[in-house]
């Protein structure tokens, strides 16, 4: 593979990481807030998150609020 095809290869990759971001919409509890991502993620990546994880890290980025 030349540069140009890895240079194309690590765009399309890099690409691929930031169309993964899952935006949670306002106004949700943490439940429905984990459910909504583990949703999305498994439609967009055929992948199955461990609730555990994916709580974690909504727990996190509510910060101590009721709701998002």
């Amino acid at each position: 593979m030349d540069a140009d095809g890895i240079a194309r290869e690590i765009e399309r990759q890099v690409q691929e990481q930031v169309d993964r971001t899952i935006e949670i919409p306002d106004g949700l509890n943490e439940d429905q807030a984990v459910s909504f991502v583990m949703e999305h993620y498994g439609q967009m990546t055929g992948v199955d998150l461990a609730e555990a994880d994916v709580r974690a890290e909504v727990r996190e980025q509510m910060a101590g609020r009721e709701t998002t």
